[in-house]
């Protein structure tokens, strides 16, 4: 079977925090994303990769409902603490950020990186 690349539904349906994103910028995500995974990949896994893909790209403009959206938004996304008042937060995900891949700035980019390391595990230099 021949590769179908996701639609705008198809991420709208596994992602539903996009729901309120007009249809032409997830399409435009979706296609700058589709060089994450080529054909090395299974159907079901390039597809999914694809659309993390898209779906991290998207949050980082502050696109999308969510957390992580409201922060991109914010330009508070890359901060791994707030303080306000008695009100403390740190992100759990601190030691992701802090490895500089900008994948590990979202959930989406996170779970991309896994996907791509069960594809592509590390090689070991002797």
């Amino acid at each position: 079977m021949a590769y179908a690349p996701p639609t705008v539904a198809d991420l709208t349906v596994r992602f539903p925090a996009f729901d309120g994103v007009p249809d032409e910028t997830i399409l435009a995500a979706l296609e700058d994303a589709a060089s994450v995974a080529d054909n090395g990949w299974p159907e079901a896994d390039r597809r999914k990769a694809v659309m993390l893909q898209a779906a991290h790209d998207m949050t980082l403009r502050g696109l999308g409902t969510g957390a992580e959206a409201e922060l991109a938004k914010a330009g508070a996304l890359g901060f791994t603490s707030f303080r306000s008042g008695q009100l403390q937060l740190d992100r759990a995900e601190a030691s992701a950020q802090a490895s500089g891949d900008p994948l590990a700035q979202t959930t989406y980019g996170r779970e991309l990186l896994a996907l791509i390391r069960s594809h592509f595990p590390g090689v070991l230099v002797v």
